[in-house]
């Protein structure tokens, strides 16, 4: 990469394939996984949310995605802006060689570039560059990124929250729970839940969704395997449907 990247007024750039034609969907999905990943550590980085807007510069003959960052609210110091780049691609350098938490990295964003490297392969090689340096992306990333993260804890209760984003394609199922607070839960069909019966007539709805449940260590609910569906409504829950809710809490009679 030249060294008269940010000159060009760029300060991150995700390269996608080098010699190898990219998918639309592989475009897609890598596209999602790091725009998640910049956004949640310029937001650890400046202390506000949505507080950069990244734009894309697009090149002929390129499957790049070059950047810049622009402040999205006035309350971001200038300074910060072309600093942002720099620590999201030091982080993932670092993540990449060992297993330490970056600067400005949360569990979140751990846990998307844990995602965005498990989608680098022979294929469709990863690299992510700024003006300065930058990392080839591999599943050692990934690995590193769980060493930090800690081996998920499993205990068997009951999650809340609005049933949403139904996938059935293929031989996984799996749907979205979003609780009152916090970000949504994968819930995967355990083998007594039916679609029809079970999943159907609760999209959209509030749900309680009882089964196996993985938790990391700092208590974020990673997924669900779901044994048992109901539809709560509005009507209060009862102690028995709460519990699972709070880390620590088991259901010994499963």
């Amino acid at each position: 990469m030249a060294n008269n990247f940010n000159e060009r007024g760029r300060d991150l750039e995700i390269e996608v394939g080098h010699g190898v034609d990219v998918d639309l969907r592989s475009l897609a999905k890598v596209s999602d996984k790091f725009a998640g990943l910049i956004d949640e550590v310029a937001r650890e980085y400046t202390g506000i949310q949505r507080s950069v807007r990244w734009v894309v510069e697009v090149e002929h003959g390129s499957v790049r995605l070059p950047l810049r960052a622009e402040a999205a609210v006035d309350d971001v110091q200038p300074s910060a802006i072309p600093e942002i780049g720099s620590v999201i691609a030091q982080g993932l350098s670092e993540l990449e060689a060992k297993p330490v938490r970056p600067d400005h990295f949360t569990d979140k964003a751990l846990g998307l570039a844990k995602e965005l490297a498990n989608l680098a392969k022979a294929d469709l090689p990863l690299a992510v560059r700024n003006g300065i340096g930058g990392v080839n992306l591999t599943k050692q990333l990934s690995i590193n990124a769980e060493k930090v993260l800690g081996a998920p804890r499993v205990s068997f209760g009951t999650i809340e929250g609005r049933l949403e984003a139904l996938n059935v394609h293929g031989t996984s199922k799996d749907f979205s729970v979003w609780p009152a607070e916090g970000n949504a839960i994968k819930c995967i069909f355990g083998t007594r839940l039916d679609l029809e019966r079970d999943v159907l007539p609760a999209v959209m709805k509030r749900v309680a969704a009882r089964g196996r449940i993985k938790t990391r260590p700092n208590g974020e609910r990673l997924s669900v395997d779901v044994h048992e569906l109901r539809i709560i409504g509005t009507a209060p829950a009862s102690a028995d449907e709460v519990l699972g809710l709070l880390e620590g809490h088991e259901v010994a009679d499963w």
